[in-house]
């Protein structure tokens, strides 16, 4: 039990004579990840707010071959039929 706790003893000494060299190196590291912590925070919520906005004020319409609801802009208009992918239009018996 005394070694393992000469060799941590000697560990921490190890580490205490690193951080104390590299320290700048340490508090540069810690402000440049700082840095881009807030860029990302800062970038974020304008992302999402500009996506809500656009999905809340779209109307939803109704795929005709699978049912599902989509976005209007996301949406494909085949004359009065309304599909939600290629797929559905593929899918569909309908031919243009």
């Amino acid at each position: 039990m005394t070694k393992v706790l000469i060799i941590l003893l000697i560990l921490l000494v190890v580490l205490a004579l690193i951080a104390i060299r590299y320290r700048r190196h340490i508090v540069m590291g810690i402000q440049v990840w700082k840095a881009f912590k807030k860029m990302r925070e800062t970038t974020r919520p304008a992302e999402k707010q500009v996506a809500g906005r656009n999905d809340a004020n779209v109307p939803l319409v109704k795929c005709v071959k699978c049912g599902t609801w989509v976005p209007k802009t996301n949406s494909m208009s085949l004359g009065p039929n309304t599909y939600c992918s290629t797929v559905c239009v593929e899918r569909s018996e309908v031919r243009v």
